[in-house]
């Protein structure tokens, strides 16, 4: 039951960091096509832009977090 419980915590805390990572990119991505506006890179469009300055950091983080999230639900649903 242990597992299982820290198994959702870590999924929880990922779905938390991603949710808030997108939302900053979202607000931050307004303030690059404002009047008095940063720019952005043609590349990967304004959202993509703000993403990348946001930083990969917290994405990368959620990821890992998801994973093994997952990995001891899993591990906790085969133990019983």
């Amino acid at each position: 039951m242990k597992i299982l419980t820290i198994g959702l915590t870590f999924l929880l805390s990922s779905s938390i960091i991603y949710g808030s990572t997108l939302i900053s990119a979202s607000v931050y991505s307004q303030v690059l096509t404002g009047t008095d506006g940063l720019g952005w890179d043609n590349r990967y469009g304004v959202y993509g832009t703000a993403l990348r300055e946001i930083g990969t950091f917290p994405v990368i983080l959620s990821i890992l977090l998801g994973l093994i999230g997952v990995m001891l639900v899993v591990k906790s649903i085969r133990k019983k």
